[in-house]
């Protein structure tokens, strides 16, 4: 299984919540994370949340992850709009724009463009559709269930939790599905969001095989 097959729903998860979602958001929280593929197999691991910046813990089966395999950490920064992928093994990072990660994970990271502002009611990134299609309970909290359109025609369904206004479970058209358990309400130390001191930063070009570290 290519690894996007993991990657590629953990990105539109963080590009859904640093682009509309984390401006409504009460409060950070942490929970665990697993990510399901279609054919049953899982990555798991933790999200971090401390509005604008999301930081995703992942743990990929051996063999599955190529170059971003094993322990892989996905730091966003809505903000500055900074992505940075922490490969622990190997002790490297790279530090992109969140549309260069996007354009890495083909159409499902497709990178959505911020509203001026998020209304619950209507959580639509810019160049995107959504529709809201029921409100159910998802893990012990309650969620409005939406259903978002790109422009390419790609969907994909969000449970978004209706205090926190992030999605609690996310599901891609191809039948990869995020779901989070676990959700603990409250501040993130602040050294989550960035990589972590002494590992070495690598060209973009590395990910896609190639390129020696700096």
């Amino acid at each position: 299984m290519k690894q996007s097959a993991y990657v590629r729903l953990a990105v539109f998860v963080l590009l859904l919540g640093v682009s509309c979602v984390w401006a409504q958001m009460p409060q950070p929280f942490s929970a665990d994370m697993t990510i399901t593929h279609k054919t049953g197999e899982k990555a798991t691991g933790k999200m971090y949340v401390s509005p604008p910046k999301n930081r995703m813990d992942m743990t990929t089966p051996p063999g599955k992850g190529g170059p971003m395999g094993g322990n892989v950490s996905m730091i966003t920064d809505g903000t500055t709009q900074t992505s940075y992928v922490v490969m622990h093994e190997q002790k490297m990072y790279m530090e992109m724009h969140l549309n260069q990660l996007a354009n890495q994970m083909g159409p499902m990271g497709h990178a959505p463009k911020a509203p001026a502002s998020f209304d619950p009611a209507h959580p639509c990134p810019a160049d995107a559709t959504c529709k809201k299609v029921g409100t159910e309970t998802v893990n012990g909290r309650v969620c409005d269930k939406w259903l978002f359109t790109d422009k390419n025609g790609n969907t994909s369904t969000a449970w978004i939790d209706q205090r926190l206004f992030y999605p609690i479970r996310a599901q891609s058209q191809s039948g990869e599905t995020l779901e989070l358990t676990n959700v603990k309400e409250g501040a993130q130390p602040a050294a989550l969001f960035q990589p972590p001191a002494g590992y070495r930063k690598m060209d973009l070009g590395s990910m896609m095989g190639g390129q020696r570290p700096h």
